[in-house]
């Protein structure tokens, strides 16, 4: 398509969206299906072998949920009623699978038809059960359970089939991709633009102005979201996530011959992890603190089977992985990286994030891949699904473990169907998650006064990006949400390939906060032992950072208040201190970037994600509640605590 067929597609699709009169409103389904839905390896990829490995995923419904005194009871208790005495009182995951599990005879029974079918069940987790075999018996097994008794189907929510190496083929099955972006820096000689136009602070380089783009080094990166104060400045002998452990969950992983397999599609003789070891190599050429002893990779649901049918979509996921350890990494040098593999990028990746959960492996979770909401709704449904997932983060919020998810890189929009249409990314629409979007962030910083400028990273209709964000399909608007009345700048929004005008009032808005993600303000990484010579952004950019800069400030409150999913927080801060809620001014004093100023967050100035736009110090479907100020937020964070509420509601009265 041209790029004048992209922009004629763009807005014809704005203008359906605003002058179609709206003559009806269909609903899409609220709640999971009464009966299950199933996805055999057949009806996945048609073409897959019978004898091709997979693994089958039953997902079940959770027990004592929506009781009184149930699952989502106690998760609001815990995250919007602060004066609650069982406010941020997290569970275990013991506790977590004795409450809410579905009745043993389940497990028996669907355990008992896996191995009678020569699979191997590899986890029993309290929502899923994962077996492995081959695609017949696979198919044998779904099949016949889809004829077992009606006190097993009612707590079935779905079943499917995820075969290994093929995945990517002729799949109808939500796949999920990683949320970057880059572009060529027109070079053969990186060292040349690593010593071109940087600006430096006591000689410490904080970004490089390369044309009309600027390129975040990570201390340019720390320096500017206010993390100094608390990592004692280029020290790092303060507060730099020490004793904390961050798990970013990806698919293939960062491996040995990536690079040269993302232009050459050579498929490597084996499969051998360089992540760790990427990681040192850029902590070394950027001057940040490191420990062999910090990074770790596992493979809870097997290691990659890379094929010529995956190589493409494998050596993109490296991209990714570096991106996501390495500024993860560089927003709290100090803690714990678990990098945890899934061997395809289906829904194993889910699988890896309860196994994390369910063993209390990190305290936060950082997950940069997505997949458009409305897939889910386009035959043949499988919305069922969202509400297993759910059921993962659920668990996470319960056993204060905070989730960070991307909202997508192609604005509001579904891109990849036609006509497109509006569209969240999940996981980040999920309620128990917080929701990263993306900014532009412009940086003039000198020995006397510093700029920050940080907008939404626009809809750009040439590239088909920008930042993701809208309102859920699936999902009601959080309690948080509830809470500071958040708007809906579109009451109703055409949706011409589910043939519905969706109507928006009252669901989960996406997403919660936001940071840089602009390519054209992006970031450099280590791929393979070298900085490859490409802008790097992406919401794939925002979510580490985020996740990284929350994990900094969890280092500082240290056991006096354990954040959990961050987003609940934030709005609750939102309600009751709105005036020191935000950082407004964009011109400080260069040295008080070293001593910290107030502020919970920084205000998106202005932009818009194709369909939405945003407001200047109000939560938006655009950048959420904005951007993190690291040191602003670790100070007003203890004043959500019941003993400072309580203060602050007898002097009000």
């Amino acid at each position: 398509m041209t790029n004048l067929g992209k922009t004629l597609l763009i807005i014809t699709a704005l203008t359906l969206a605003l002058t179609i009169p709206i003559v009806h409103a269909q609903s899409l389904p609220i709640g999971p299906s009464p009966t299950p839905q199933y996805f055999t390896c057949t009806e996945i990829i048609p073409t897959v072998s019978g004898s091709n490995i997979s693994h089958v995923i039953v997902w079940l419904r959770l027990s004592n949920v929506t009781t009184p005194n149930g699952l989502l009871y106690l998760l609001d208790q815990m995250y919007y009623n602060p004066f609650s005495p069982y406010f941020h009182q997290f569970i275990t995951p013991q506790q977590f699978a004795a409450w809410y599990s579905p009745p043993s005879y389940v497990f028996s029974y669907i355990e008992g038809l896996a191995q009678q079918y020569g699979l191997t069940v590899m986890y029993t987790f309290p929502m899923l059960i994962e077996a492995s075999g081959n695609a017949s018996a696979v198919d044998n097994f779904l099949t016949a359970l889809q004829s077992a008794p009606s006190n097993i189907q009612q707590w079935i929510l779905a079943g499917e089939c995820i075969p290994l190496g093929y995945f990517i083929v002729n799949s109808t099955a939500p796949n999920y991709k990683p949320q970057y972006t880059m572009l060529s820096l027109n070079t053969t000689n990186i060292n040349t633009v690593l010593t071109t136009n940087v600006t430096t602070l006591n000689g410490v380089p904080l970004q490089i102005r390369y044309h009309q783009a600027e390129i975040w080094l990570p201390k340019g990166l720390e320096f500017i979201y206010d993390e100094l104060p608390l990592f004692n400045g280029y020290t790092y002998s303060g507060y730099t996530g020490q004793g904390l452990t961050i798990a970013i969950v990806d698919a293939f992983g960062d491996f040995e011959g990536a690079y040269k397999a993302t232009f050459t599609g050579i498929v490597p003789p084996k499969y051998v992890s360089v992540a760790c070891q990427d990681l040192a190599t850029f902590s070394e050429n950027f001057g940040l603190p490191y420990s062999p002893s910090q990074c770790s990779v596992i493979y809870p649901t097997g290691m990659p089977v890379i094929t010529r049918s995956d190589i493409y979509t494998a050596a993109g996921w490296s991209w990714e992985t570096a991106l996501d350890i390495e500024y993860a990494h560089t927003m709290t040098p100090g803690a714990n990286i678990l990098l945890v593999i899934s061997p395809t990028s289906g829904d194993d990746l889910f699988t890896d994030v309860e196994y994390v959960i369910a063993n209390k492996l990190a305290n936060f979770i950082s997950l940069s891949w997505a997949s458009l909401e409305d897939a889910y709704y386009i035959p043949p449904v499988s919305y069922n699904l969202l509400y297993g997932y759910d059921e993962i983060f659920m668990q996470a919020a319960a056993e204060g473990i905070g989730v960070f998810a991307a909202s997508g890189d192609s604005g509001a929009y579904d891109v990849f169907v036609s006509p497109m249409e509006a569209s969240v990314s999940y996981p980040a629409s999920d309620p128990w998650v917080t929701g990263v979007g993306g900014t532009t962030l412009k940086g003039v910083i000198s020995y006397v006064m510093t700029n920050r400028v940080e907008y939404a990273w626009d809809w750009n209709s040439h590239y088909m990006w920008g930042t993701g964000g809208g309102y859920s399909f699936t999902f009601p608007e959080t309690p948080g949400q509830a809470l500071i009345h958040i708007v809906y700048e579109r009451t109703y929004v055409y949706e011409p390939d589910l043939g519905i005008y969706f109507y928006t009032v009252g669901h989960r808005g996406v997403p919660d906060i936001a940071a840089d993600a602009d390519p054209f303000t992006g970031v450099l990484i280590v791929l393979n032992g070298v900085i490859p010579p490409y802008f790097i952004g992406g919401t794939s950019l925002a979510t580490p950072l985020s996740a990284g800069m929350t994990t900094t400030i969890q280092s500082y409150l240290g056991n006096s208040f354990i954040i959990g999913d961050l987003a609940p927080n934030l709005y609750l801060l939102d309600h009751y201190y709105p005036s020191q809620f935000y950082a407004w001014s964009t011109a400080y004093p260069t040295s008080q970037f070293f001593t910290g100023f107030p502020g919970g967050m920084f205000v998106t100035l202005g932009g818009e994600n194709g369909l939405y736009w945003v407001i200047q110090g109000q939560w938006n479907p655009v950048d959420g509640l904005g951007q993190i100020n690291v040191y602003g937020l670790a100070q007003l964070l203890p004043y959500i605590t019941p003993r400072y509420l309580f203060a602050s509601q007898m002097q009000i009265g």
